[in-house]
């Protein structure tokens, strides 16, 4: 019985200590799909190598820590967690997938967030949020897209919000400008990473792909090759705590494509 329960505490804390290292984030298969079609979207935790900037699988997040919902451009809510389904058959190997099935033309936005209280030799609050969109078009030959709106928070606790239009101005060569809030207000030396698929920056800060949030929150990067971006931000709020944890350590990820030329074109 000791055993047991000496085993038992032993994964948990593994599995705790799991979630309080690594990052989560939200990928799609493409940016934009025909209406009536189905965009993948993928649920991924991280390894916490390199920063947490090295953003290989560590494994599958517990579901149950996790909300992650669809949020439609007419403001509407619905829960994906029933439509995950594992990609690998041992429980803590590959990720989360599902495949939605979306009706309705316009801008979509993936929200993920977990709020947990964790303890990897100390009692640590750890709030991790991710956001992903893609866009549904009616005919995808014709490079143009309705107005949306990327630059609206999501009302996370810590976010990243796009400045630059994710589908008609994310580009090569173009800048891309995103705020970091913290409960709705710009936070300021907040260090951003900007992450090529594959790439891993280099020392605790790589002036190739990490920047400091300036007094208005805002970072802005120019990638220079075409592939999917991951943007990640971490704060550490030591005066957030309380008698069950410590410090409050948050993290967001925004997940973006980014190709050579611009496929599409607002509608104004």
């Amino acid at each position: 019985m000791l055993r047991h329960t000496l085993l038992s505490t032993l994964i948990l804390f593994a599995a705790l200590s799991t979630a309080n290292a690594h990052d989560l984030w939200l990928q799609t298969n493409t940016p934009v799909i025909r209406t009536g079609e189905v965009v993948h979207v993928d649920l991924r935790l991280g390894n916490h190598g390199n920063h947490h900037r090295d953003f290989k699988l560590a494994g599958r997040i517990n579901l149950d820590w996790v909300s992650a919902e669809l949020r439609g451009p007419d403001g509407s809510r619905s829960d994906i967690k029933n439509v995950m389904v594992p990609t690998a058959s041992a429980e803590k190997e590959g990720y989360w997938t599902s495949a939605i099935e979306v009706t309705k033309p316009g801008t979509y936005c993936v929200i993920q967030q977990l709020d947990r209280v964790m303890n990897h030799g100390k009692a640590v609050r750890g709030v991790r949020t991710a956001k992903a969109y893609f866009e549904v078009a009616d005919a995808l030959d014709v490079a143009s897209l309705a107005q949306h709106h990327h630059q609206q928070p999501a009302g996370l606790p810590f976010e990243l919000v796009l400045h630059t239009c994710p589908f008609t101005d994310t580009v090569v060569g173009q800048p891309i400008k995103v705020q970091v809030l913290h409960n709705g207000e710009p936070i300021s030396d907040v260090v951003v990473s900007f992450i090529p698929e594959g790439t891993e920056p280099a020392g605790e800060f790589d002036p190739q792909y990490d920047f400091r949030s300036d007094k208005n929150g805002m970072v802005t990067f120019t990638p220079q090759a075409a592939n999917r971006y991951l943007i990640v931000a971490h704060h550490t709020a030591e005066d957030e705590k309380t008698d069950q944890y410590e410090f409050t350590s948050y993290a967001s990820t925004l997940t973006l494509h980014v190709p050579n030329k611009r496929p599409y074109v607002s509608q104004r």
